[in-house]
């Protein structure tokens, strides 16, 4: 499913991806774990060395990118890379527990209400996510019932 995204959306980018400067330039979402921001588009290198030992690590070569796309398993949130010009970037971040939340206090498990309280209404879907963009990212937030089930960064990729 993740790759299946990843080509979907570097299909609609084979001409001239190029990451932004910096995500604090481009006012990106960011994620905040343990003190360390994590932002879509971002270099890899120093938050993965900040971040600390991942509990697992996978590669697989880029069916979009020249190089190899990096996925590191921090236990509650796990993190992608894409290569480009020789240096990976943060691409996604998606949470699999409830022991982290957005920098807005959106987690896995907070009521639908908190969702559109913080992002509003006009964010949904119409049938089980939110989706609000932010300069070159976007944040997914997916519900059931009622709750948040998933939440995911993602850069977008021009």
């Amino acid at each position: 499913m993740k790759r299946c995204l990843m080509i979907f959306l570097a299909i609609l980018c084979l001409t001239g991806c190029t990451p932004p400067e910096s995500a604090s330039e481009q006012a990106n979402f960011t994620f905040t774990y343990n003190g360390v921001e994590i932002s879509p588009h971002t270099g890899a290198g120093p938050v993965i060395a900040a971040l600390g030992e991942p509990r697992s690590y996978t590669e697989e070569t880029s069916c979009a990118f020249d190089g190899v796309e990096k996925t590191y398993d921090y236990g509650s949130f796990y993190l992608s890379t894409y290569p480009m010009n020789g240096e990976d970037y943060v691409y996604t971040v998606w949470f699999a527990d409830d022991t982290v939340a957005t920098d807005e206090g959106i987690r896995i498990g907070s009521p639908q209400s908190q969702v559109e309280d913080v992002y509003g209404k006009e964010s949904f879907n119409g049938t089980n996510s939110y989706a609000v963009r932010k300069e070159q990212s976007k944040l997914v937030i997916l519900v059931k019932e009622g709750l948040v089930t998933g939440v995911r960064y993602e850069g977008v990729l021009n």
